[in-house]
């Protein structure tokens, strides 16, 4: 190699694992590294002249001179995600960390028109500018959208919710003047709840939206398949015959478990009214909802005849879920013989119905980290 390409390797060691240990010392990083502590100092102070990396202060002294905590300056870029659904756009802002350092829902209908092209953008800059006043520091947007994507990103290629297959991408990003990404909102959120668990190999990830949606983790990715309509769970058939579905067919789980599924049964109450009586244990609401955990044990089930694999339920109706509804998931998944003596871990997801738009910005965030 060489000597450029040996200090730009020995530059990205050091970010990396300043990145990695959140707060670390000249001298541990050294230890860490196995590098000389001439070069690590020299590869510190071109870190921090270009604004990657601050001291913030001093650890306690072990005897000598106290050793000075580096860290990385997390908010040096910012990226930008966005969730379009049927009525309102998601959005989020993200530092290096992946944490989300705003958000802001805006009430705007879907439409496939210039009109609503420009709208976007409009919104996304707005937010851009509030929570970054230097354009240059913004590193992405990424999008989601409830459509399947085609392979090349390009179209829009089955997008029934909307009304909008055969869409361009292009379309969307068209007044975005940042590097754009485009996702498949369920893939999004799935990638957004395995970011802080790099132990995580297999998981399957139900997005408990107004309408439903899942996703496929194999060994730390999320699967897209050869057509990208991988771990298209929601439509799943679970009832024979059973309730009409917007993608044509019948008894789809997504008729019985998506969030707006649940909001027709309960007669107008709000989501927190009905949750509380639930958790008064009123008898027409418990039924309600102990029939909607059932189909998603159901669910839950028949993937995992073919995917062995943890659970991770994410999404709008999270916050409303608890320990008990879980313990009461993982009884109907086990009550048969065959099941019995599976482990299937269930957790929660932390993100909520932003999700998807967490997700959809966090490819910027692993982009700016590998480039240094």
């Amino acid at each position: 190699m060489t000597t450029i390409e040996v200090k730009r390797i020995n530059r990205s060691k050091v970010y990396q694992m300043i990145y990695e240990k959140r707060s670390i010392s000249k001298q541990e990083l050294a230890q860490e590294l196995h590098m000389g502590l001439t070069t690590v100092t020299q590869n510190l102070k071109a870190l921090e002249e270009d604004g990657w990396i601050h001291r913030t202060g001093y650890y306690e002294s072990t005897g000598g001179r106290k050793a000075q905590a580096i860290e990385i300056v997390s908010n040096a870029r910012t990226a930008i995600g966005a969730f379009i659904l049927r009525r309102s756009i998601l959005l989020v802002a993200l530092n290096l960390y992946g944490d989300v350092i705003a958000k802001k829902t805006v009430a705007e209908p879907f439409s496939a028109t210039e009109a609503y092209f420009q709208f976007l953008g409009k919104e996304i800059m707005r937010f851009a500018n509030h929570v970054e006043s230097n354009p240059d520091r913004i590193s992405g947007v990424g999008i989601a959208i409830q459509g399947i994507l085609s392979p090349d990103r390009s179209k829009i290629q089955y997008g029934k919710l909307l009304q909008h297959t055969g869409l361009n991408t292009a379309d969307l990003t068209r007044y975005i003047p940042y590097p754009c990404f485009t996702e498949h909102d369920s893939k999004a959120a799935a990638f957004a709840e395995i970011w802080n668990q790099s132990q995580l190999s297999d998981a399957v990830v139900f997005l408990l939206n107004k309408n439903l949606g899942s996703a496929l983790v194999i060994h730390g990715e999320v699967h897209q398949g050869k057509s990208m309509h991988s771990g298209t769970i929601e439509h799943m058939c679970i009832v024979p015959d059973g309730k009409p579905c917007y993608c044509g067919g019948k008894g789809c789980l997504e008729t019985y478990c998506s969030a707006e599924s649940l909001q027709n049964q309960i007669q107008g109450n709000s989501f927190e009214a009905f949750f509380q009586s639930v958790r008064e244990h009123d008898p027409s609401s418990n039924a309600i909802w102990e029939a909607y955990l059932s189909k998603m044990a159901a669910a839950i089930r028949n993937v995992n005849t073919v995917m062995d694999s943890d659970v991770i339920l994410s999404g709008f109706l999270v916050p409303y879920l608890t320990t008990e509804d879980l313990e009461f998931l993982k009884q109907k998944i086990t009550s048969l013989p065959f099941f019995a003596e599976r482990d299937i871990h269930i957790q929660l997801g932390k993100h909520g119905e932003f999700a998807p738009a967490i997700g959809a910005a966090l490819p910027f965030v692993r982009r700016t980290i590998d480039e240094i």
